[in-house]
């Protein structure tokens, strides 16, 4: 929600109203992925999918802030989504990947 992360599972529509929403379709398509979404497949980061498109948009918003970030800039980053299958050092690989392409803008 104007360019940042939001958990769309606890914000009420009206509290989006006259703001900019972006979500996952906008980072890419079949055609033409995302870095991000090429980098967590390169990486085998999604398992069983629940939580990918919130990591996804969470991890762009951080390449965005921070064009090379540490681990501790990745976990906090991403510590608002929780992923029940474990791929966190998967997840830090592939915003890595994405950081040393020179991708920081999040595109």
């Amino acid at each position: 929600v104007d360019g940042a992360p939001k958990r769309s599972c606890v914000t009420a529509i009206g509290d989006v109203v006259g703001r900019k929403v972006t979500t996952i379709e906008a980072l890419g398509s079949p055609e033409q992925l995302h870095a991000l979404q090429q980098a967590w497949a390169d990486h085998n980061v999604p398992q069983c999918g629940y939580c990918q498109p919130g990591q996804l948009m969470m991890a762009a918003s951080l390449l965005r802030k921070k064009a090379n970030p540490t681990d501790a800039d990745i976990d906090a980053a991403m510590s608002g989504s929780l992923c029940r299958c474990g791929t966190y050092p998967r997840i830090r690989a592939a915003i890595h990947a994405v950081a040393n392409g020179g991708k920081g803008d999040g595109q």
